[in-house]
């Protein structure tokens, strides 16, 4: 059998919302058509279901239909339409999120085009980017939705991803593992331009990653358990490698029970694929747990939080009704569906990335993210 491999696939979705009042920082949503008593871009885009003003002191910064926030300023917002002009300068208030990853994650973004900034926190490409479904994922929520300040995202998360592709190959040679998408860190915003004005104490760094490391591993002859171990290895030799550029603060978050996505499910009649992966699963959370531990006790400085993604998804998956699905074991666009329309049923959907990011904001609720 060969391994299932996660693909990025981008699509599009509309829905529209309103709400009441948001505050400093806050996204807040569209209405559906301007007039001439209300203003055109009153909102955080379609999706958001939030506030529909800003308190008095901010100002609405629109980015596109999918995105507005409230930034502190006087300037009366406009009722013309349209988004403000381009910024490639990052707002002085600004706090920063660098995330590492893959599909899960990746929002397309290139370190080499449009940094980000007030106009889009994601820099490039435009909000909400090369995400599975073409709508929000979970880094987007948590920083734009679910956030306690406003965040600029250097997000190096590319789709395919393993730890190091001499580890565990790609799908594709030309996928950027975790290891290349810190070598474009460590090449770029690490050193601080003017673009990316980081500090210490203002930024945080996240990896979720080995969802395709051991979707490689899983099927592998020899001890699978062992091979966590190097995974892990190659891992937190990145993370030195990031707190030795000052960074401080980390989130790490495990790897969640894809054993129980359609994909798998669909081929347990046959094998014993999904007792099998979930034990590489285990073992690897619980080393990985245990590796974040002895990172933070052998590091002077280092805050780091733990979001638990298995067991937010089997939350969800066990409870499907408490968190608005009704299908959990399918995939598609259809309402309720919480995997999404990947063609493979490995992802969840925009409405499942939504759940999740609730979860990790509150693992960062005391934080400036």
């Amino acid at each position: 059998m060969s391994p299932s491999q996660l693909l990025l696939i981008a699509g599009l979705g509309l829905a529209l919302r309103v709400g009441a009042q948001s505050p400093q920082w806050g996204q807040w949503e569209e209405h559906p058509k301007p007039t001439q008593t209300t203003y055109p871009y009153l909102g955080g885009g379609i999706g958001w279901t939030g506030a529909t003003t800003c308190v008095s002191g901010t100002v609405c910064t629109v980015v596109n239909e999918w995105y507005s926030q409230c930034i502190p300023g006087t300037a009366a917002p406009t009722t013309t339409g349209g988004s403000p002009p381009p910024s490639s300068t990052p707002s002085a208030k600004a706090n920063y999120w660098f995330s590492f990853g893959d599909s899960y994650t990746a929002t397309s973004f290139n370190p080499n085009s449009t940094a980000p900034s007030t106009s889009n926190p994601f820099g490039n490409p435009p909000f909400p980017g090369g995400t599975i479904d073409g709508k929000p994922n979970w880094v987007e929520f948590a920083s734009t939705t679910y956030n306690n300040s406003f965040i600029l995202v250097w997000n190096y998360a590319y789709g395919g991803a393993t730890i190091d592709a001499s580890l565990a190959p790609p799908y594709t040679p030309t996928v950027l593992s975790e290891t290349d998408q810190v070598n474009e860190y460590l090449n770029g915003a690490a050193k601080k331009p003017s673009s990316a004005p980081w500090t210490s104490a203002n930024s945080l760094f996240s990896a979720w990653i080995g969802i395709n490391d051991l979707s490689w591993n899983w099927w592998q002859t020899g001890d699978r358990l062992a091979y966590n171990d190097v995974l892990l290895d190659a891992h937190f030799a990145l993370i030195q490698k990031l707190y030795g550029t000052g960074a401080r603060n980390f989130l790490f978050n495990n790897v969640p029970p894809f054993e129980r996505s359609p994909y798998f499910q669909s081929l347990a009649g046959s094998d014993t694929t999904a007792s099998v992966l979930r034990g590489v699963i285990d073992d690897f959370n619980s080393k990985l747990q245990t590796r974040v531990a002895t990172f933070k006790a052998n590091n002077s400085g280092v805050t780091t939080y733990f979001w638990d993604a298995l067991s937010s998804f089997e939350q969800i998956l066990d409870n499907p009704s408490t968190y608005g699905f009704t299908d959990v074991t399918t995939y598609g666009s259809s309402p309720g569906q919480f995997w999404g329309p990947d063609n493979q049923g490995l992802h969840p959907s925009s409405a499942g990335h939504k759940v999740l990011a609730q979860d990790v904001a509150q693992v960062l609720k005391d934080t400036v993210w």
